[in-house]
């Protein structure tokens, strides 16, 4: 079995592949091939489609950056599992990202687009297959959870100790895109490109789902959620020279308060740094959930 290109047309399919495969996430199974479908600039993306009997039965959707070839999705559906198919398209993965002068292949660790950042370890059938495949892991990190039954709005007080500083908090529209940028870059260098696309997606949505705190013109803090995935919440930051005022939590309140409202019943905050945990469990009681590795290969010039 050799896999092809995939195109447009595969969609509907995968989709359906994708919403009896994925059972630990049931909410949006069916869109994660469309997500990831797409060209996201500063990537080539490579979509890899298997076919039996006429049909597609497993796709592979990966993306190139570079000496870095990320691979993002991987699924076969259930009846054609066991033969094989999972390993075909991993190996013709493997030797396109090879040849297009990638000298790592990661399943996990993309900042542009993703669905996860590495793989759930309770979808261990694939996450063996990847061992087994000379993969092994380079991080672990963690989701955390917080239930969206009970989500309290910001205190009066809190907004009152903010009123008291100088600061404004309000939802984020279009035009504020350049000043969300400024305060990314200004204040997160490594990481500012990436906030950067996030913030601006966010922006441009309608009701945008981004909250900003300033002090006057200048962004001193913002939180999103819903960028990637319905469920995921962030990012979040506030300017180190205004913590201590209660920005980050009242953001933070506004922006679960938003997910709730759009009917999401459990907000993922996903990719959590370990020094983050402490603040995220207590200004939004989140509990410790999802884990992920992140898996890396090295390819050689005769990648299988």
């Amino acid at each position: 079995m050799t896999p092809r290109d995939g195109t447009d047309d595969d969609l509907p399919a995968l989709g359906a592949i994708a919403a009896a495969s994925f059972d630990l996430d049931p909410e949006d199974a069916a869109e994660l091939p469309r997500l990831l479908w797409t060209e996201d600039a500063g990537t080539t993306r490579i979509r890899l489609v298997a076919e039996r009997d006429g049909g597609p039965v497993g796709v592979l959707l990966g993306s190139l950056q570079g000496d870095d070839a990320f691979l993002d999705l991987v699924v076969v559906a259930p009846a054609a599992r066991g033969a094989g198919i999972a390993r075909a398209l991993l190996a013709a993965w493997e030797r396109r990202a090879a040849a297009s002068g990638a000298t790592r292949s990661r399943a996990g660790e993309n900042l542009r687009t993703y669905a996860w950042p590495g793989v759930d370890i309770r979808y261990t059938a694939f996450l063996a297959m990847l061992l087994r495949s000379g993969y092994t892991r380079a991080k672990t990190v963690y989701n955390m959870d917080v239930a969206l039954d009970h989500v309290p709005a910001p205190t009066p007080d809190a907004l009152a100790r903010l009123e008291r500083a100088g600061l404004t908090v309000r939802r984020g529209e279009p035009g504020d895109a350049d000043a969300v940028g400024e305060h990314a870059l200004r204040l997160w260098s490594d990481i500012s490109d990436v906030w950067f696309r996030e913030t601006r997606a966010a922006l441009h949505r309608e009701p945008p789902p981004i909250f900003l705190a300033f002090r006057g013109e200048q962004v001193v803090g913002f939180a999103a959620h819903g960028i990637h995935r319905p469920s995921l919440y962030g990012p979040i930051a506030t300017d180190p020279a205004e913590q201590g005022h209660g920005i980050g939590a009242v953001l933070s309140d506004l922006c679960l308060a938003d997910m709730a409202a759009r009917g999401v019943q459990v907000a993922q905050i996903g990719w959590v740094a370990e020094t983050a945990i402490p603040f995220y469990s207590r200004t939004a009681g989140a509990r410790l959930g999802r884990c992920f590795w992140m898996m890396k290969k090295t390819l050689g010039g005769a990648a299988r």
